[in-house]
């Protein structure tokens, strides 16, 4: 899930709070701050790098004395756009966009305004909000599946459609010749897919609940009813094979996809930094890249709990000054050239994580745990394998409520 914000800088955390109430993750969010930011974003990461977005949201500040948003002229240029985006697949008019709006601006809707228009809640209840927000996104993947109803495409048949007999013999002459007729027929589909249908590789569409359920029924017994750990069975055979097979787990919709034990070679010297796995974004300009270290879950997180100073244990300590490495090497200029090569992108956003231990300690030692955590080693998020579940759990939800 990808939904594009343009507003005042000043509402980015409140726009993060309001989705993470729904079980939205940060990394799903982009944010820019100007009409010109979002038009440049449509130019080059819609139109010519044809990345994916599900959803626009934008303020109004035509009452201010800059209308530096300008959200009018963003939806009429959205609308106006019938290139293709997300890999060709989908014309941009298509994006679903809200005007979330600090005034009462609503006025009678037409197909070439916003899909809706709702006015910002001070309450603190953003049910509305999010209900519309999903509803618009739910509807557009009914457009979809109406499209390919329209092409006569099952959308199970896409992976090889170009080399079937349907196509063949059918779809090139009676569909593909006529593809600007379909074109004014169909909503979403961009003219390029209706000329050659291909797979459509969308988590929404790849997936369903009882694969998702799946993995997370995996991820569970792997963490709670695994072999002894011993020389042969251990974090890597054990933990790390888990997740190179179970990519789910660790992407969901959040990235698009991830590096295993990556070296990456400090500058001018022989040493190198290798985290077990590093989870990619379509977006480094804008989302985290974030380098996630696996430890396993019997990890002690404090010692001397109920004395007056608890302290985290050695073995959390190592843990920590570890992910806290690749935190330095990330963010030291001099590696970025190691970085860009080795990642294949170069980016300044990057998001640290660390899974290890159990939920019920943490908990225990919450208040400690917070500020110890954010004094010694800020910048970097800590998982039990618990939390690690919830999350997952959360995205199959979502998964759910969005599903056509």
């Amino acid at each position: 899930m990808k939904i594009l914000i343009n507003d005042l800088p000043q509402f980015r955390e409140t726009y993060i709070q309001i989705f993470k109430s729904r079980n939205y993750e940060e990394n799903e969010l982009i944010f820019l701050n100007s009409f010109q930011d979002s038009k440049e974003f449509i130019a080059n990461y819609l139109d010519t790098k044809k990345l994916h977005i599900d959803a626009i949201i934008t303020n109004d500040t035509s009452y201010t004395y800059y209308d530096s948003l300008k959200a009018t002229e963003l939806c009429a240029l959205k609308n106006i756009t019938t290139d293709s985006y997300s890999h060709g697949n989908f014309r941009i008019c298509s994006i679903p966009i809200i005007l979330y709006s600090d005034n009462d601006t609503k006025f009678n809707l037409t197909p070439n305004n916003f899909n809706a228009i709702i006015q910002k809640n001070t309450s603190g209840y953003h049910d509305y909000f999010l209900d519309q927000c999903e509803g618009i996104i739910k509807n557009w993947r009914k457009y979809l599946h109406e499209d390919l109803d329209i092409l006569k495409i099952k959308i199970v048949d896409l992976p090889s459609f170009y080399n079937s007999d349907d196509f063949n013999k059918y779809y090139k002459k009676n569909v593909s010749s006529k593809a600007e007729q379909y074109f004014a027929k169909t909503k979403v589909v961009s003219l390029d897919f209706i000329r050659l249908p291909n797979k459509l590789s969308y988590d929404w569409i790849i997936l369903n609940d009882s694969i998702i359920e799946n993995s997370l029924l995996k991820y569970i017994k792997t963490y709670k009813d695994h072999v002894k750990y011993d020389r042969r069975n251990n974090e890597r055979t054990i933990l790390h094979d888990f997740f190179r097979k179970n990519k789910l787990i660790l992407l969901r919709d959040v990235y698009n996809d991830m590096q295993y034990e990556n070296n990456l070679y400090e500058f001018n010297a022989k040493n190198s930094e290798e985290c077990d796995f590093i989870l990619k974004t379509e977006y480094p300009e804008f989302l985290k890249t974030t380098f996630f270290e696996v430890k396993k879950e019997d990890v002690k997180l404090f010692v001397k709990k109920n004395t007056k100073r608890p302290r985290f244990s050695a073995e959390f300590l190592d843990h920590l000054d570890q992910i806290y490495g690749y935190k330095e090497f990330a963010e030291n200029p001099v590696n970025e050239i190691e970085l860009s090569d080795k990642i294949g992108y170069s980016t300044d956003k990057f998001g640290y994580v660390l899974l290890a231990g159990r939920l019920e300690e943490k908990e225990e030692m919450k208040e400690q745990f917070d500020k110890k955590l954010s004094r010694m080693y800020s910048g970097i998020t800590v998982f039990t394998y618990e939390e690690l579940e919830e999350v997952n759990s959360d995205y199959l939800d979502k998964f759910n409520r969005l599903k056509v």
